[in-house]
């Protein structure tokens, strides 16, 4: 027989077409896990406020932004003005001098007044609300902010007020700067309908990609008719690998980033530390699904001819017959823990969850259905023809042998055949001993 023939019928079209599916749905994992994210932490304004305030509380993020700001006061804010008119007039000689050190003090003081919570809470609600009114213009509702000099900002002028107000140099210092020097600019009207389009595309791939993955490894144990083990421990194996991926994908492109695109050199530590923030759920995610991946290996160990994967069948064979429910449960008990201990989901990933529930509740009816047949009927019971099933007693309770299983069967003849008599053994009576190359006369 040729050797092709021997590989198609020892791995027949099925298996191949399953392993592609595999493989598929393992890179589209990866992009999956990106589309997530950024519907998760980018277009969610809720995710969005949280990760500008996480940014914040950071010390080299918070430096680069009080030094910001600290330029937006000292614009307005006439410092040997106001040490002329507080201080005493032997010492207002010394205006100028704190008029030029103010311009060492006042970033150090802005990064202090940062570090507190009502400021941190107002530089939340800022984000908060631009974050909505962008969300309005980029899901096609009102586009009063384009209108804004084609710019679409954060408004600061609240912010800097609290901020003037903790340094003593105004309550109107937002008020009084210019127009520009009040906003943080975020997106100009010609990026606008780019935007838009993003935040579609985005919107629908987290939706469809998560979907589209675990249909697809569905999919490819039901095609693995025969190997379904097999491809379910590929399954678990591409789950990690996707995730390691992503992991590696991540990591690039921050350092791409940071080493091209940022030119000032003294911002590169504040740029690295926000991408890390910005990206945290992509990696909490590609961390979640590494332990998924383990997940999914560990049900297809515990399903394989392994001595301990079938030690632990055995052990668990009774109460499993009895209680398959509790089983159940508890099986579905860790998917949803994984699922609210991991990073938030998004609203597209319902499906993809409840799917996975019902998959491990059938995978824990595929267990209990296999361990019957490795018993036999349950209690272990005799296989028709009265031998018992292969690696286990006739005992009561269907326990293991001691022994391993037969390490080689006895060889028949390759003619049709039976097995020739043990040696030493005599042939029936009345018949003569097959002579060397001569298959027995039927009776």
């Amino acid at each position: 027989m040729a050797g092709g023939e021997v590989a198609a019928r020892r791995h027949p079209p099925g298996f191949w077409r399953a392993r592609a599916l595999v493989g598929l749905a393992s890179i589209l994992l990866i992009f999956a896990i990106m589309a997530t994210w950024i519907r998760a932490q980018i277009i969610d304004t809720e995710g969005w406020t949280q990760t500008s305030v996480r940014l914040l509380q950071n010390e080299k993020v918070r430096e680069v932004v009080a030094n910001d700001l600290s330029e937006r006061v000292l614009a307005v804010a006439n410092v040997q003005n106001l040490a002329a008119e507080r201080l005493p007039k032997e010492l207002q000689a010394l205006a100028p001098v704190l008029s030029t050190a103010a311009s060492q003090v006042v970033p150090k003081a802005i990064e202090k007044a940062l570090e507190v919570p009502a400021v941190q809470e107002l530089w939340g609600r800022a984000n908060h609300l631009t974050h909505e009114q962008v969300m309005k213009v980029l899901n096609g509702g009102t586009a009063a902010l384009s209108t804004q000099g084609g710019v679409v900002s954060i408004n600061l002028e609240v912010l800097l007020d609290r901020i003037g107000a903790r340094l003593g140099v105004g309550s109107e210092v937002g008020s009084k700067l210019p127009a520009d020097k009040r906003k943080l600019e975020l997106l100009r009207s010609n990026q606008l309908k780019l935007a838009q389009d993003g935040v579609k595309v985005m919107k629908g791939l987290s939706f469809i990609l998560p979907l589209l993955v675990i249909l697809m490894y569905v999919g490819a144990l039901a095609l693995a008719a025969g190997y379904r083990r097999r491809v379910l421990l590929e399954i678990g194996f591409g789950v990690i690998a996707g995730a390691l991926l992503a992991l590696v994908l991540r990591r690039w492109i921050d350092s791409y980033v940071v080493n091209n695109l940022v030119k000032n050199e003294g911002v590169r530590p504040a740029a690295r530390e926000v991408l890390e923030i910005a990206t945290a759920g992509w990696r909490s995610r590609a961390l979640w699904l590494l332990i998924t991946g383990v997940i999914v290996i560990f049900a297809g160990w515990l399903a394989g001819p392994m001595r301990w994967a079938v030690q632990l069948r055995q052990w668990i064979a009774d109460p499993l017959e009895r209680h398959p429910a509790w089983f159940a449960s508890g099986a579905a008990a860790i998917v949803l823990l994984i699922a609210t201990l991991g990073p938030d989901r998004t609203p597209g990933q319902a499906l993809p969850l409840l799917i996975e529930l019902v998959l491990v509740v059938l995978g824990v009816l595929a267990l209990r259905h296999q361990i019957a047949q490795e018993q036999g009927e349950w209690g272990g019971a005799a296989l028709p023809g009265g031998d018992p099933p292969p690696g286990w007693s006739a005992t009561p309770h269907g326990g293991p042998k001691t022994s391993s299983l037969p390490t080689s069967l006895p060889r028949t003849s390759l003619s049709g055949g039976g097995a020739p008599p043990p040696s030493g053994e005599a042939p029936p009576s009345g018949e003569a001993p097959p002579k060397v190359g001569e298959s027995p006369t039927p009776g």
